[in-house]
């Protein structure tokens, strides 16, 4: 449950998550035996103490079945969380802006709606473009590029609190195939600076009615009426690397052969070098008297501690089960180890005999608790299966090598005790 929340948190699909863990336990229960005896068979060609351990938990299946699965449960968990951890953190990109960057746009109210922008005069229009050139002026000549987006003239001007009337832009309406829900991109007049901001050739701003980065599903142009007509020239621009940089625009030929205007929305700065906190604040002061906002660079969360805590609760777990079955299997093979001791068994060859059993153990649910959290994740991510191709691998590694290494190393050096001569079997 707590997988599944997780993911839900980080839009995937948590009831697909939940059920392939309700259903994992029992396919888990059907395959941890089928391993046990592929292992015990695969042990001819091994030396003596390993083969003795191999064949040991073929004997005690009951037991070595029920432990590994046990094993497998308790690393596939963490293992599901690190997977889901490491897609958000590649899905998140390099963030909102670069360290360079602010974002000034002037203040709407958006839980009006969608795609508002301010009705300003060109004489006001004018007076924001020198304020912002005030600022500019103090980060060492930054650079300032213009935002317009485009509107219908003959669309009706709503009231909003903060830009006194506002008009319905128009944008870009994206729906995937499988989504529940669709998006609205904002979409800019283009020109060639903003698109040498975003890494597009500034020579195609005429080229192609539309140009946007985004890619797939059913992508139309809204308005303010509401209309969603199909986009029938459309040109492709790189990925947007940032995700509060414009990615979708229009050229101004097609603004000027529909009858629309281009209104101003904001303004991007960059300043060519890190921004300092003094050039945070003065860039909140300016937007503050001028009613405008400001967006810098937010610091990007972090999930490896998460997937640091992942990893160490589900190593702790899986040792800790493996303690308690190891100790149980050996000392029902115990009368093996004083047959053994009778013929000449050294110390070494007991603690090689506990080392492969715990190893082996640890190295099976370590192998098959990482399959089947992917076999898990392959559910969830059905619609977005390229979201799992960002592996983590130094968790993984650390799981699927230190578990089997720490488990062997704790069997060789608690192991080793000569078994009493005289068996004295536990009551039943």
């Amino acid at each position: 449950a707590g997988v599944g929340c997780f993911a839900l948190a980080h839009q995937k699909n948590p009831f697909l998550i939940i059920a392939g863990m309700l259903a994992t336990p029992i396919g888990v229960l059907l395959v941890a035996p089928l391993a046990i005896r592929a292992a015990a068979r695969a042990s001819a060609r091994l030396p003596v103490a390993a083969r003795l351990a191999l064949r040991d938990l073929g004997r005690y299946q009951a037991r070595s079945g029920a432990a590994l699965a046990a094993i497998i449960l308790a690393l596939g968990v963490p293992v599901s969380v690190i997977i889901i951890a490491s897609t958000s953190e590649a899905q998140a990109g390099k963030g909102n802006l670069a360290a360079t960057q602010m974002l000034l746009q002037i203040q709407v109210d958006h839980r009006a709606g969608p795609m508002l922008t301010p009705e300003r005069s060109a004489a006001e229009v004018a007076a924001l473009d020198a304020r912002v050139a005030e600022l500019a002026a103090t980060l060492d000549h930054a650079s300032v590029i213009p935002l317009d987006m485009a509107v219908d003239p003959s669309q009706p001007l709503r009231p909003d609190p903060f830009a006194g009337q506002v008009r319905v832009a128009f944008g870009l309406f994206r729906q995937l195939p499988g989504e529940a829900h669709a998006s609205l991109l904002s979409l800019y007049v283009a020109s060639p600076a903003l698109l040498s901001a975003v890494g597009a050739d500034p020579a195609t701003v005429d080229a192609h009615e539309i140009q946007t980065s985004a890619t797939g599903g059913d992508i139309r142009l809204f308005s303010g009426k509401s209309k969603l007509a199909p986009i029938t020239d459309q040109g492709p621009i790189p990925p947007s690397v940032y995700s509060s940089l414009p990615n979708a625009f229009v050229s101004p030929a097609a603004v000027r052969a529909n009858g629309w205007q281009a209104v101003r929305s904001g303004w991007l700065i960059d300043a060519g070098r890190v921004l300092t906190g003094q050039d945070r604040a003065a860039a909140r002061d300016v937007a503050v008297a001028a009613g405008l906002t400001v967006e810098t660079a937010k610091a990007q969360s972090s999930l490896s501690s998460l997937r640091t805590g992942a990893t160490a609760a589900g190593m702790l777990l899986a040792l800790g089960v493996l303690a308690m079955t190891v100790g149980l299997i050996r000392s029902e093979a115990a009368a093996d180890l004083r047959t053994l001791t009778a013929t000449g068994a050294s110390s070494t060859f007991r603690r090689s005999v506990t080392a492969a059993t715990s190893g082996a153990l640890a190295a099976l649910g370590a192998l098959l608790g990482i399959a089947g959290a992917y076999v898990v994740m392959l559910g969830a991510y059905s619609n977005q299966l390229g979201d799992l191709t960002h592996v983590p691998v130094a968790h993984l590694v650390t799981i699927a090598v230190g578990v089997p290494l720490i488990a062997a190393l704790a069997g060789w050096l608690l192991a080793g005790r000569e078994p009493p001569p005289v068996a004295r079997p536990a009551f039943e």
